[in-house]
């Protein structure tokens, strides 16, 4: 039996590029239904991973009918509830990881920023973790985007100062130590859920931490062809709509299956 569901956002569950499909507000409304069915117990809990910060987990929660459940943000950073406001941060983060990041950002972002100007911008939102988001008309990938941060920041990687990941717009940046996985793990330890009891959805490379971890995983047809790999691997589910569409039908595929 499935205690709950954590969704990445950004690819997954919405796209990024404004390709919605005919059929994309039928999935967003079904969508709706289950958070509706979750809010009165009558469904699992439903909440999202996602490396995006509070007020845009907010937004979407308020879209979809304000699951009353926490989602994990920023990567791992923090839990945070949209419908009672709360905020809870990762206990791995300390105040020296705090201060690390602020070098970081004021000594070498900005470096990395001028450098490829037309390619990458700072995600303004974050409250911690840094997102170097790519510009809809940047003639690199994100995975070639991706290698060149690495790149510049090896010292911070060798030193194990960072964690650096990519969703399919952007290439997050994290304190070592704080990703999905160590969101997801905080969160069972905070409310109690059974993680080999959670199914976990995601559709790019920075949402491997998360669907390494839970006990069922599945991806929309819109995945990257690594994480629909690792889905194989794992016995899970690849549905053939893409997004939200896709999302609706991973769950209806366990909910039926594991029901």
């Amino acid at each position: 039996m499935i205690e709950a569901v954590l969704i990445d956002i950004d690819g997954c569950l919405l796209p990024t590029d404004g390709s919605v499909s005919p059929n994309f507000y039928v999935g967003l409304s079904e969508f709706s239904f289950y958070v509706k069915e979750s809010n009165e117990r009558k469904f699992p809990k439903i909440g999202f991973c996602t490396g995006r910060d509070r007020n845009y987990v907010e937004a979407v929660c308020l879209m979809v009918g304000l699951p009353q459940w926490w989602s994990v943000i920023e990567s791992g950073l923090a839990l945070f509830n949209a419908w009672s406001k709360e905020l809870v941060f990762n206990p791995a983060l300390s105040s020296e990881i705090r201060e690390t990041f602020k070098e970081i950002l004021e000594q070498r972002i900005s470096k990395i920023l001028g450098k490829y100007s037309s390619e990458l911008f700072l995600y303004p939102g974050n409250i911690l973790n840094i997102a170097l988001e790519r510009f809809p008309k940047a003639k690199s990938s994100i995975g070639q985007l991706f290698e060149l941060v690495k790149n510049e920041l090896q010292d911070l990687l060798r030193e194990r100062k960072i964690t650096i990941s990519h969703s399919n717009i952007a290439v997050d940046i994290s304190p070592a130590g704080i990703d999905k996985a160590s969101g997801v793990k905080f969160l069972a330890q905070y409310t109690g859920i059974d993680l080999k009891k959670t199914l976990g959805i995601g559709d790019s490379n920075g949402d491997f931490p998360m669907l390494e971890l839970v006990g069922y995983v599945g991806c929309p047809s819109n995945a990257s062809e690594e994480v629909k790999e690792l889905v194989k691997k794992r016995k899970g589910y690849i549905s053939p709509f893409s997004f939200v569409e896709g999302v609706v039908d991973v769950i209806q595929y366990f909910a039926d299956k594991k029901g």
